[in-house]
């Protein structure tokens, strides 16, 4: 990594261990098409570790308008004249270049594993079908996450494969805070106990921070009612009302007021979801090994714990001043510390200390990320609940529903499906209109492929008119380098998530509709 103040910005995001695996991974982008030099361009930026661009143009002519990183130059290869350009943006990232006759006959699975010294992350850049099948079918096998990026004409589509990846880290933006009140560690009791509520000060009585005022009513609260906290709507009311009646002042109190916003924190534990991580489980086992161990590691700390899970040692922002605020924080710091170090001694040493403090860290949001395959997706029956949700997507209310972006999916899968059948996309040729009627044939092969074909959206649109495999003939596969653009910088924050195992990627493929400007994700 190199120094902070150069990616100051990007480190709040994801910090010094995702600048770390972002320095680490080497990206091999296949083809540098204008989609493949504009995801790769927001890779160089933020310090991807090195870039290979392998490709099979060996002449640049008149195609170099469409792609802002080539100049019309015949005595360089479009590989080479792209790295050189990409690599003026970012002296740190290594950069190289390959040329080859064929793509098809690479041997692809000795390329990738060239590069096995590093963390690979492949960027499939509008590879024709039967190419990126295979491209697919070997990243698959080597486990290598892969990011399939197309900009067709107006059209955009960028499509995640990757292996198991377990989500340790997915910076959920909302969820109640893990305080514990209901069950309150000894720390968090003592410093609780310390506090003169009677002399303190209107000021000081201010900024008590609402944890401690949530204790000390629900201490009053079960005095009250026979050691029980509030269990009903109406016994609920009453506690927030005890809130707001502690308080000198309730409409000048802010602590007060975000006591009684908070109040459920003090009689409804927050639960993990057993079932879930217990399934987790099952599916880790065989794909996750590291997921697996911590998951093992959990249920023992439950079980010691009175299924308690390890404190996530960090506060919410609240109204308190500097002295309790801070003595708070590292009552829970130093309690987090403390699980984790039990953690520790339950999980093998072969899983990472950073794993095990995000898995420590996010242990209510835990998941497993498991797109499925480009193989599944092409060659075989669209599973039922694929099928429902696509349905449904047809629905949302939109004022211009024929710009959906899942119809222009289908009709894209469709020029696919055409260039299987004619070894070229529809529209290259001159006469472009005999296209037609062939790309309408793929539309209704797609349309039952993705069990689509009695969805009344698909019906008055894709398969009552010919409107779509007329635009779609029209562009004639054109590279239009705005819509590269938008396709590159979703495909570059992706593969951010790949690469670093932050926030939550997208399952699993986005669609452009450049002809609206409106976007989709849609599960295939």
């Amino acid at each position: 990594m190199a120094t902070s103040d150069k990616y100051d910005r990007q480190l709040r995001l994801w910090g010094a261990e995702g600048q770390k695996a972002l320095g680490d991974t080497c990206v091999i982008v296949v083809r540098a098409t204008a989609v493949g030099t504009e995801t790769a361009k927001n890779l160089v930026l933020p310090g991807v570790g090195e870039i290979l661009v392998v490709d099979d143009v060996n002449e640049i002519t008149t195609e170099y308008a469409s792609n802002f990183f080539l100049v019309n130059d015949a005595s360089k290869s479009r590989a080479q004249m792209a790295m050189e350009h990409l690599g003026e943006l970012n002296p740190d990232v290594h950069g190289d270049w390959k040329n080859v006759a064929c793509l098809a006959t690479l041997d692809f699975a000795a390329l990738f594993a060239s590069k096995a010294h590093k963390k690979v992350l492949v960027v499939a850049s509008d590879l024709e079908p039967p190419l990126l099948e295979s491209v697919a079918a070997v990243c698959h096998r080597q486990k290598l996450p892969m990011i399939a990026v197309h900009s067709y004409g107006l059209l955009g589509i960028v499509r995640l494969q990757t292996p198991p990846l377990p989500l340790l880290n997915p910076k959920p933006r909302d969820g109640p805070p893990d305080l514990r009140l209901l069950t309150p560690f000894p720390a968090l009791q003592n410093l609780a106990a310390s506090i003169q509520w009677e002399s303190l000060e209107d000021h000081e009585h201010g900024h008590v921070p609402y944890p401690f005022i949530l204790l000390k009513v629900a201490a009053e609260y079960k005095a009250a009612h026979d050691g029980k906290l509030p269990a009903t709507f109406a016994d609920k009311q009453v506690f927030q009302g005890s809130v707001k009646t502690a308080a000198r002042n309730f409409d000048m109190q802010l602590n007060f007021q975000e006591a009684q916003k908070n109040a459920y924190t003090a009689y409804a534990a927050r639960e993990l979801d057993l079932d879930h991580l217990g399934s987790l489980r099952d599916v880790a086992a065989q794909s996750c090994p590291s997921l697996h161990l911590l998951l093992q590691g959990l249920d023992k700390f439950l079980v010691n714990h009175a299924n308690q899970p390890p404190v996530q040692g960090n506060i919410p922002d609240m109204t308190a001043s500097t002295e309790l605020y801070v003595k708070l924080q590292n009552a829970y710091r130093e309690q987090g510390e403390k699980d984790l170090a039990e953690m520790r001694v339950l999980v093998p040493d072969c899983v990472s200390d950073d794993e095990l403090a995000n898995f420590c860290g996010n242990v209510y949001n835990l998941d497993l990320f498991q797109p499925r395959t480009m193989q599944q997706e092409y060659n075989e029956v669209t599973p039922d609940d694929i099928a429902e949700d696509l349905a449904m997507s047809t629905m949302e209310g939109d004022e211009r529903p024929e710009h959906s972006p899942l119809l222009w999916y289908l009709s894209f899968r469709a020029c696919q499906l055409f260039f299987l059948k004619e070894g070229r996309y529809p529209g290259v040729l001159d006469d472009y209109e005999q296209d037609i009627p062939i790309l309408q044939n793929c539309i209704e092969t797609a349309v039952q492929r993705s069990k689509l074909q009695d969805n009344d959206l698909v019906k008055a649109t894709l398969l009552k008119s010919t409107d779509y495999a007329t635009e779609l003939t029209r562009y004639g596969n054109a590279e239009i380098h705005n819509i590269a653009s938008v396709v590159g910088g979703v495909a570059s924050q992706e593969a951010v998530k790949l690469i670093t195992g932050q926030y939550v990627p997208f399952d699993n493929c986005y669609v452009f509709n450049g002809v609206a400007s409106i976007g989709g994700v849609y599960r295939f």
